[in-house]
């Protein structure tokens, strides 16, 4: 009755039915068959827990390097910890920073953190393979990697490690003047640090709340104040902030603020007592050059009236009886002219050649009627 009923299932389900079961049972012990290993391995596999992958932290600094472990409390064997620096160059090998195995402890295997480096813990293989690296350098920026091996465990996870500079102090001072009614600019400024840097301002006296007209760029550091009025002087302070540091200082509108119209006055008052200044010198120096040149015509007159006229051949016409036909004299006089009147006062001394040319022409013509009658 069993068979026959077992017969009655088998032929009441159909041929391919029956293949395709079948076919589905076998694909699924073959999966289990392979894949079972690896279930097993994963689960029983080193575990490290740390989860922190990116450190930033400052030059001349010190970082801990967190790589702590689990394993399985069956396991006997001895644990083998290593560091490395991951090369950027992946055709390079790792280079072992620090090594724990059996007991003992290798440090100082890399030359540019030597007698930087050790274990966090003194006993490292009891679950804590953390590494601390002691007076940072820009250079020491990298990835570093932690490898637990306790077999047939084994664990490994890397770290991104970024030396960056602190923020310097910042120097706050405004830009433009402290008048009501204008605007103008504070500004707070870094020389050092490693970008990205942000600046934040805020009010450090009174409501200690910024004006509402204020505009802060985060990026430059710099702080707008539109129209400012009385309420908005006092202490403002600028604060700078890098991923591995902060620095700030401060800076203050004085009270009582100037005004325009009191602006406008002084500057009134200055241009005038400029102008008056200008126009006293210009006063002083017309004066001085027109006392030296009435001072210069003065003592030029006294000279031409004073000095004697140098002696010349036509001087002898009194005392000697020249010829009708002579020009000598004539010539002289001239030639006296003609001198006198390139020097600076050259109309006085062609007058008194004038006047000296008339007398020998008079006396030429006395000695002419004086021959003619003796004749």
């Amino acid at each position: 009755m069993i068979f026959q009923q077992k017969n009655c299932c088998i032929s009441s389900m159909p041929l391919r039915s029956r293949y395709f079961n079948t076919k589905f049972v076998l694909w699924i012990l073959i999966f289990m068959g392979i894949f079972d290993p690896l279930i097993k391995d994963s689960v029983c596999a080193l575990e490290i827990t740390s989860h922190i992958k990116n450190y930033y932290v400052a030059r001349d600094s010190s970082v801990t390097l967190n790589c702590k472990f689990v394993l399985e409390s069956e396991n006997l064997g001895y644990t083998e910890i290593e560091w490395n620096i991951v090369p950027s160059d992946r055709q390079q090998d790792d280079e072992i920073i620090i090594w724990y195995t059996g007991g003992v402890l290798y440090s100082n295997l890399y030359e540019p953190l030597k007698n930087r480096v050790h274990f966090a813990s003194p006993d490292p293989q009891d679950g804590d393979a953390s590494m601390r690296i002691l007076d940072l350098k820009l250079t020491d920026m990298g990835t570093y990697q932690c490898k637990v091996k306790r077999l047939p465990e084994f664990g490994m996870k890397n770290f991104n490690l970024f030396v960056m500079e602190r923020p310097s102090t910042p120097v706050c001072y405004i830009d433009g003047e402290e008048v009501e009614g204008n605007s103008l600019r504070m500004r707070c400024r870094s020389s050092q640090g490693t970008p990205p840097l942000n600046y934040n301002w805020s009010k450090a006296s009174g409501n200690k709340m910024l004006p509402q007209t204020a505009f802060v760029d985060t990026t430059a550091g710099d702080l707008y104040l539109r129209k400012i009025t009385e309420s908005d002087t006092g202490t403002y302070r600028c604060v700078v902030v890098s991923l591995v540091g902060m620095e700030e200082c401060e800076v203050t509108l004085s009270s009582p603020l100037r005004h325009t119209t009191q602006q406008t006055i002084n500057n009134g008052t200055t241009a005038a007592i400029v102008t008056s200044v200008i126009v006293m010198i210009i006063l002083v120096i017309a004066v001085i050059i027109c006392y030296r040149r009435k001072k210069n015509e003065g003592v030029f007159g006294n000279e031409i009236l004073m000095d004697e006229l140098p002696p010349h051949t036509w001087l002898s016409i009194k005392s000697h009886n020249l010829g009708p036909g002579s020009l000598k004299s004539t010539h002289s006089a001239k030639d006296l002219m003609a001198v006198y009147e390139n020097m600076d006062a050259g109309f006085m001394y062609k007058e008194k050649a004038n006047n000296f040319m008339f007398t020998e022409e008079k006396d030429l013509m006395s000695n002419e009627n004086t021959s003619t009658k003796r004749g």
